[in-house]
């Protein structure tokens, strides 16, 4: 179908997950961590399992013939889809992660001291620290594409690059801000280079057609469950010629040809590197999903996911109060920003509230998010099933929570000592009163700004641990009585500290002792709406309340 007649609507049909009850209203932009599967890949896995259940190569019954003949036309089905010279260069991996894992390894092996290995800003964990796990072993160099502010010029690559560069290793795609660098300008950089080339194209894999022949690496590791297949299978794809070079990285069975008691014989190539039973489910389900997408057209949907990012990032620059780390162009379908004023995960649970699935955190990508000096964003990512429609949910509940979240805070203080702050206007049967979550969740909006801001106590001593944002807690007591300061960068956190804090401030250790406080936050019905992290948080400060008042017994 052409670009105009795409349809969202058509290709969400296709997924089960959108057709349940309670999944029709919901609103689903966490597409850069996994997207969901299509009922031929559900099916493809059940009928596995229903029908040809049996491991592969090890026996000759019929069974086992179809469950090898599967594996391999799996195989062959991810050559093409990779456009790989050949099924050899093909290795099944539990996912991108372990694929890096084992060239990490691999190839490493026969690195001198003071190599270098070539890396960038923006990767996943899981192209940092295979590397940095290495580079201590085999005393290796790590260095660092030029950047700025974590976003690197791959422009400058070759600034990096000398007689003792060894491996580079790079995103197609980064998952934390959807930057797509330009491989074709990379790969002018490294020709006639005698290094090997990576590209972690997890994210690439998702939205654009992957030719690995065109864009000339050695090496190309991508998961599954990024492109609408199932969780726990991946690709790597190798050069023939290297993979019959690298030792193989993990021991057991599938991988050998022979074995002795003191030496073993490797299987030829791709098996060398498939030590065990394969996850044969999984890999029905890939095969499925490398027939799904053959049935769609690529470049309609990759156009019309490039149209709802480019309309996304032009909403929210023009909402105030919104730092934008992602930008439009050159952009695989993720929107990435930081509230000014307010904790993005603050942000990522109003929209769960609203039935919007977003993601909020560092994404596996640390170093780059406290380069650009945030601590945490939140990520909204699309995928073919997106709907403009979607978008503009997400952009209304966005626009409601910055009204909210509006009015003005406490102002604190910055001398030494600390003050608890005046709750007595707090009213828990006003929260228990209010009819729906989010009317409950706006109550406890409000009653944060009965927090005020108090540096005197953001010291490492007084954090609590346990809560998903950073909190930090005092105590003192007078006459018999426990008095309490708390502040945390959270508004949800400050609204339940603030409910807590109501309950046991000023009070003796038996009245304390007598109170049911998680009975209580159960009653409030919050234990259901808030995520099982912020849960945990309100009960890492009330734990805390409850060792300080111990101790001063």
């Amino acid at each position: 179908m052409s670009r105009s007649t795409y349809s969202p609507e058509e290709f969400r049909r296709c997924f089960p997950l959108f057709q349940q009850a309670e999944n029709r209203g919901l609103v689903y932009l966490d597409n850069a961590a996994t997207t969901q599967r299509p009922a031929a890949v559900i099916d493809a896995i059940a009928d596995f399992y229903r029908r040809n259940n049996a491991n592969t190569h090890r026996s000759s019954h019929r069974l086992a013939r179809r469950a090898t003949e599967m594996v391999e036309q799996t195989r062959a089905q991810a050559a093409a889809f990779l456009n790989a010279h050949s099924s050899r260069e093909l290795v099944f991996c539990r996912g991108a992660t372990e694929a890096l894992n084992l060239l990490a390894n691999s190839l490493c092996v026969g690195l001198r001291p003071g190599d270098e290995i070539v890396l960038s800003t923006i990767e996943h964990h899981a192209n940092l620290v295979p590397w940095q796990m290495m580079a201590e072993r085999y005393r290796l160099k790590l260095r660092y594409v030029p950047h700025t502010a974590g976003v690197p010029q791959f422009d400058r690559l070759g600034e990096v690059l000398n007689e003792r560069t060894r491996i580079v290793s790079l995103t197609g795609g980064s998952n934390a801000l959807g930057l797509r660098p330009d491989l074709s300008a990379v790969a002018a950089q490294l020709r006639d280079r005698s290094l090997h080339w990576i590209v972690d194209g997890s994210q690439l894999a998702a939205h654009e057609v992957v030719d690995v022949q065109a864009i000339g690496c050695d090496f190309f590791v991508c998961s599954a469950h990024k492109f609408y297949g199932p969780t726990g299978v991946g690709l790597l794809y190798g050069r023939e010629a290297l993979l019959a070079e690298m030792p193989p990285w993990q021991g057991g069975g599938e991988m050998i040809a022979e074995v002795g008691l003191y030496h073993s014989e490797y299987a030829d190539l791709p098996h060398k590197f498939e030590a065990g039973t394969s996850p044969l489910g999984a890999l029905a389900g890939l095969n499925a999903a490398f027939a799904f997408l053959q049935g769609q057209d690529r470049n309609a949907m990759a156009a019309h996911e490039q149209e709802l990012v480019q309309r996304l990032h032009r909403e929210l620059t023009q909402l105030p109060h919104l730092r934008l780390l992602s930008q439009p162009q050159h952009n695989l379908g993720i929107v990435a920003f930081a509230p000014v004023d307010a904790a993005p995960a603050d942000l990522a649970h109003w929209l769960d509230g609203r039935d919007i699935a977003v993601r909020v955190g560092h994404h596996c990508a640390q170093p780059l998010i406290q380069a650009a000096g945030e601590g945490a964003t939140v990520r909204a990512s699309v995928a073919g099933y997106t709907t403009w429609q979607d978008c503009e949910a997400f952009l209304d509940a966005v626009r409601e929570f910055q009204r909210i979240d509006a009015s003005k805070q406490p102002v604190g203080s910055d001398s030494g000592d600390w003050q608890g702050d005046d709750l007595s206007a707090l009213r828990v049967e006003r929260l228990a009163a209010q009819r729906g979550w989010q009317d409950r969740y706006r109550e406890l909006m409000r009653w944060s700004k009965s927090i005020a801001p108090k540096a005197a106590i953001r010291q490492p001593q007084n954090l609590v641990r346990g809560c998903e944002s950073e909190a930090w807690l005092v105590h003192r007591r007078e006459d018999g009585n426990h008095f309490f300061a708390v502040d945390s960068d959270s508004r949800v956190v400050k609204g339940l500290a603030a409910l807590l804090l109501s309950q046991v401030d000023g009070r003796s250790t038996a009245e304390i002792a007598s109170l049911d406080l998680e009975g209580l936050f159960a009653d409030l019905g919050l234990r259901q709406h808030l995520s099982q992290s912020r849960s945990n948080g309100f009960y890492a400060l009330l734990a805390q309340v409850l060792r300080f008042v111990e101790t001063e017994q």
